[in-house]
């Protein structure tokens, strides 16, 4: 019997079509869909009365004040200029002398008192040669206890806290001695902040 050659071409072709659905079948699908994001870090700074970069120092002479000399105070703007909160704030309090050698006698003759006037809270109040010590959070397990006193305040981005410094005569009454009237004295406040 011989077969048309149309059912030959018809029954290729079906054979062919089937093939096809086959190979459909087995095919692989695959979907993808990608996401990003913008990372960007802040940075933390902070200034002093406008100032950034430097200790303030406050410099007391003692041949320019009389034995009963009047306080001598500094405000202290403290500005946290960078685009991050200060978790936490370090002050540390120094002068030159409190060690011994030049500017001893002037050194250990005075009394400091910091204070956070927009929070109302005194810092320190004591001898200044005292105030490594008085503001020292040595023995803590705080890892920046090097620094001085933790400020109990969160520093946001962008704002500040007013503190005064006073520097008087220990003996109110008897005034600064003779020998501290001769003397020099440098005097640093510094502070510190962190990000956390």
């Amino acid at each position: 019997m011989t077969v048309p050659p149309k059912l030959l071409m018809a029954a290729g072709i079906a054979v062919a079509g089937l093939g096809l659905i086959g190979a459909g079948a087995g095919a692989t699908f695959t979907a993808q869909v990608a996401g990003s994001t913008t990372v960007t870090t802040g940075d933390t700074g902070l200034s002093l009365n406008g100032r950034t970069g430097q200790h303030v120092n406050l410099d007391v002479d003692g041949n320019d004040v009389a034995s009963h000399v009047a306080p001598l105070s500094r405000d202290l703007r403290l500005k946290n200029t960078g685009t991050l909160d200060l978790a936490s704030t370090y002050v540390r309090l120094t002068a030159a002398g409190c060690d011994g050698g030049n500017g001893a006698t002037l050194a250990r003759s005075l009394r400091a008192t910091v204070t956070d006037v927009t929070h109302s809270v005194q810092v320190y109040d004591g001898p200044l040669c005292s105030a490594a010590d008085g503001l020292s959070t040595s023995g803590s397990s705080d890892a920046h206890s090097t620094d001085g006193r933790r400020l109990p305040d969160v520093l946001r981005a962008g704002e500040s806290t007013m503190y005064q410094l006073v520097l008087q005569p220990i003996d109110a009454a008897g005034g600064l001695a003779p020998p501290a009237q001769g003397a020099h004295t440098v005097v640093r406040i510094v502070f510190t902040g962190y990000d956390s």
